[in-house]
């Protein structure tokens, strides 16, 4: 208590004991409130992507990306710029990309249409428009063709 409570009586000592119970209430409460978000937002802090190599299903490409947005988490929508290349690791460039994706433990897409934008130096393509709505397991499928080859890369994410 404070030094100038003498009495317990004294009105003075009861307000700053009634302060000191709503300050440390207060603090609890919002301890409380945002610790599951915060944990929530750590929980993606374990996605290491710079150096994931996926190979399509019939091992003529591998697959790399970069997320502008990193660690990945859900409810921003984001870019990624892919990098492709053949499996004796020559870069692709000129493919046409399509994406498509959900979470096939919940029976649903992706809440965005993602789609390439640009292409970078040879062999990387940006895209765009990529979110996350919900935490689990995420399966990306990308098709990649090159006019004379047509492959599909499976990449799994756990967010």
């Amino acid at each position: 208590m404070d030094r100038r409570c003498n009495v317990a009586s004294d009105r003075y000592c009861h307000m700053v004991a009634f302060n000191r119970q709503r300050f440390l209430l207060a603090m609890i409460i919002t301890v409380g409130t945002l610790a599951p978000v915060l944990a929530a937002e750590n929980a993606f802090a374990s996605l290491q992507t710079d150096e994931q190599i996926w190979v399509s299903r019939s091992g003529r490409f591998h697959l790399m990306f970069e997320s502008e947005v990193d660690p990945i988490v859900i409810n921003r929508i984001h870019r990624w710029v892919l990098r492709v290349e053949t499996a004796e690791g020559h870069p692709v460039s000129g493919a046409q990309i399509t994406m498509q994706g959900g979470m096939p433990e919940h029976d649903h897409g992706l809440p965005t249409r993602p789609r390439v934008t640009a292409s970078h130096d040879p062999g990387g393509y940006l895209i765009e428009g990529i979110r996350f709505h919900m935490n689990g397991r995420w399966e990306l499928e990308f098709t990649i063709n090159t006019g004379s080859d047509e492959d599909t890369v499976l990449i799994s994410l756990d967010l």
